[in-house]
């Protein structure tokens, strides 16, 4: 690959950097966060229950990114889960709108935040 040739990956998702730790994608404010969490299916398409460890990416208003060992089906309704000090987990449910593999093996959970 050539140093001035973009990989298909970062030609896929561009993202504005800005020095606020807020990305921007598609004209959605994004902010990059990395946490622990656990996401779990609640109702999978093929009936197949699943947990499993991540760490978030990227919030938005209408959603969130997680990096997992694993992909997950697109239409999955999944519930993830994230540490708060001193309190019970925050519980998010939504479906997962994208599964995509990167550069580091892992995949890539796009989920969209049912209100």
């Amino acid at each position: 690959m050539h140093a001035s040739s973009p990989s298909a990956s970062a030609r896929a998702a561009p993202v504005a950097a800005s020095g606020d730790g807020i990305c921007r994608r598609r004209g959605e404010r994004r902010m990059a966060h990395r946490v622990p969490c656990r996401v779990q299916a609640v109702e999978q398409p093929e009936g197949a229950a699943f947990s499993a460890l991540g760490e978030t990416v990227n919030f938005s208003p209408n959603g969130l990114a997680v990096q997992l060992g694993q992909p997950v089906e697109v239409g999955t309704l999944v519930e993830v889960l994230l540490p708060r000090l001193g309190a019970e987990p925050k519980r998010l449910r939504g479906r997962v709108a994208h599964s995509r593999r990167v550069v580091t093996g892992t995949f890539e959970i796009g989920i969209s935040i049912a209100p």
